[in-house]
């Protein structure tokens, strides 16, 4: 157990480079976040997200499982999830050669902040064992919304020096 997942464009470099977090990052698209901050180049999000908390430019957001589409956001999730290559970080092996620093959860927004639902909800845990491995509602996501993973839980991975080594990442192949 404590694996998550992760969804990377194909044509990565990924089992070459590590999983690289907005940080490390400098060719990452700039539009989700330039909207967010109101900042215009890599090094002010980056100034950006670390005024938010310490580290949160070296996160990389995974998922407790897969990605389940149905007929309701066919386009939005199967669509997105053909695009990329999907990875199993080994969280608790990260966790025990000391790499992750921080882990913190953003449960749906529907749940948590149903007045405002712009506002990405992080919630520092305490231990790797807190993760929950319920069945995620990903008939929730619909890009319609705006924003599309936004109403599932999910979690930030604080990684020290921004990369995932590749030796902590497995290739699931579909």
């Amino acid at each position: 157990m404590f694996d998550l997942y992760h969804y990377v464009q194909k044509g990565n470099n990924v089992l070459q480079k590590g999983l690289l977090s907005f940080a490390q990052n400098p060719e990452a698209d700039l539009s989700y976040y330039q909207q967010r901050s109101g900042q215009n180049t890599h090094q002010e999000i980056c100034l950006w997200m670390e005024n938010c908390f310490k580290g949160r430019s070296r996160g990389i957001r995974a998922f407790t499982e897969p990605i389940r589409w149905s007929e309701h956001n066919k386009h939005c999730l199967k669509d997105f999830a053909d695009q990329c290559d999907l990875f199993k970080i080994n969280v608790a092996k990260l966790c025990q050669d000391g790499l992750l620093e921080a882990i913190y959860v953003s449960p749906s927004i529907l749940e948590k902040n149903p007045a405002n639902p712009h506002d990405e909800l992080l919630d520092k845990l305490t231990d790797i064992s807190e993760i929950d491995y319920s069945p995620l509602d990903w008939h929730l996501c619909d890009d319609k919304l705006g924003r599309r993973f936004a109403y599932i839980r999910y979690y930030l991975l604080i990684i020290q020096g921004g990369i995932i080594p590749p030796k902590y990442l497995n290739l699931i192949v579909s």
